[in-house]
């Protein structure tokens, strides 16, 4: 099958043609039942008044001669005008007119006549008997076959004999006058009407067709015409190019596709660029531990510097920070692609939270730093990995003692929410803040508020994410409000019935 046999647009053309060509037989159908039971009725109207002005035509010249004298001239112009061969009897059976025998005529085909009485002043002066034309309709009255031999009769006169005495009649009958148009007028042939209304009909219907096909095919491209649009920006997508957008016309379905299509495309053209700054990031924390173990490797080997313990406790250090740097890696990968497997357990996350602080305290001492950890009596257990929590408790409060300077103070405070259904965990600092600007931002990978990037004011900047994605892992929530210069508050809230599901 052709390509193009397979387009929506295609499929929908032929479709509104099938039903516009259904529609057009439909109407075509009924309006020529319709049409043909009219003609039907109309010609049997038509054939009861020829008939009928027959009767007044014969009857007014009999009345006038009181015989049957001028009834041949009558019955001739009746039949040329109607194209009928008019026979009439008397009431004793004897011919007394046939409209074919005074002039030259075919003579018709059908041997069967329709019979019909003549009256004349309500007394049945004999009969007709009429045969019609092709293409004529017949008169109303009974079928008869003329049993008197009316042919043979009429051709045993001599063509002189009837012509002599057809030139009596003339001369000695008084003849009507020839009839007048009130009396009888000339009708076109219904078969001609009605083969003229079909053909009007056909045409109409074939140009009635080809408009619809045309207004179907101009609705369907116009339609179309964004379907197209979002083909193209999509081809281009696939090739690399995330930039494409549409041009969207909102309240429609396909404006609200293409809504969804530049919604798309700028979410794959954050993530490239998410996905490009994450692996600069990366190679450049990877870089530099790597780049300071290996000058360290390299003096000692130069002989620039002894292999004491010294420079071996600085390669040391130097190694525990890559080594760290690649677990957080690979626990963040591990999270974000929903592998991470909690460990869950019923215990007390207060006591767990306390000894995860506490053990910050040497630190804070260390720096003059004011260290308070309150914990809330009484709070119902938990359902929650231990390691994990702990993780999570550990990242905030040394990011909170790291950003405080001296003499500052650091609180941390468990309590349950006021519906009992989730504990909240809180660390705060009097450090130096999070601006508004950077503040969207401190969950983001590899990001720091420095932008120095100094070690001694953060690590890579991946802890404050993996704090993120733990606590939605255990389902709960974590947020951040600062006042830049002042102070900063982190909080974290744990469902005390742990995940909707292991993870």
């Amino acid at each position: 099958m052709p390509s193009w046999a397979r387009s929506l647009q295609f499929r929908l053309t032929l479709g509104f043609t099938l039903i516009l060509a259904g529609a057009l037989l439909s109407v075509s159908a009924f309006a020529y039942a319709t049409t043909e039971q009219k003609i039907d009725a109309f010609s049997e109207e038509i054939s009861i008044a020829r008939a009928e002005r027959l009767d007044h035509v014969v009857s007014k010249s009999y009345s006038k001669n009181d015989n049957w004298e001028g009834i041949q001239d009558a019955i001739e112009q009746v039949s040329r005008l109607y194209d009928w061969r008019i026979v009439i009897e008397d009431q004793t059976g004897l011919i007394v007119g046939d409209s074919h025998s005074a002039f030259t005529r075919s003579p018709l085909l059908s041997a069967v006549f329709f019979q019909r009485p003549l009256v004349v002043g309500g007394i049945q002066k004999g009969n007709f008997y009429i045969e019609t034309g092709a293409g004529f309709v017949a008169p109303p009255g009974s079928r008869s076959s003329i049993i008197r031999k009316l042919s043979q009769d009429l051709e045993q006169q001599s063509e002189a004999t009837r012509d002599k005495k057809m030139n009596d009649q003339r001369e000695t009958a008084q003849i009507p006058p020839p009839l007048s148009p009130t009396e009888i007028a000339a009708e076109p042939q219904l078969s001609e009407l009605a083969s003229a209304f079909n053909r009007s009909l056909l045409w109409s219907g074939l140009a009635a067709a080809v408009a619809g096909i045309g207004m179907v095919t101009f609705t369907t491209r116009r339609a179309l015409a964004p379907v197209h649009v979002l083909s193209a920006a999509a081809s281009e997508v696939a090739r690399g190019d995330l930039s494409q957008r549409v041009d969207p016309n909102p309240g429609s379905e396909l404006g609200d596709l293409g809504i969804a299509f530049n919604d798309m495309a700028g979410a794959l053209e954050d993530a490239e660029s998410e996905r490009r700054r994450l692996v600069a990031d990366i190679a450049h924390e990877l870089r530099s531990p790597l780049t300071n173990i290996q000058g360290y490797l390299e003096a000692i080997k130069d002989g620039v510097l002894e292999a004491n313990e010294s420079t071996i406790d600085t390669i040391y250090s130097q190694t525990k920070h890559l080594s760290a740097l690649v677990e957080d890696l690979r626990l963040l990968a591990l999270v974000e692609a929903g592998s991470l497997r909690l460990e869950l357990t019923n215990a007390d996350i207060s006591e767990l939270v306390s000894n995860a602080a506490e053990a910050f305290r040497p630190r804070a001492v260390d720096r003059s730093i004011a260290f308070d950890v309150t914990v809330s009596v009484g709070m119902p257990g938990a359902r929650f990995d231990p390691t994990r929590i702990r993780q999570v408790v550990s990242n905030l409060v040394e990011n909170a003692i790291t950003h405080t300077p001296d003499g500052g103070r650091v609180a941390v405070n468990v309590s349950p929410t006021t519906h009992a259904g989730a504990a909240i965990i809180s660390v705060s600092d009097t450090g130096t803040g999070i601006s508004p600007e950077d503040l969207p931002h401190v969950f983001d990978r590899f990001y720091r508020v420095d932008p120095s990037r100094n070690r001694g004011t953060g690590g890579a900047g991946l802890g404050l994410t993996i704090v993120k994605r733990l606590v939605e892992v255990h389902g709960g929530q974590v947020g951040v409000t600062s006042v830049f210069g002042s102070e900063t508050t982190f909080t974290v809230q744990i469902p005390f019935a742990g995940p909707t599901s292991d993870a």
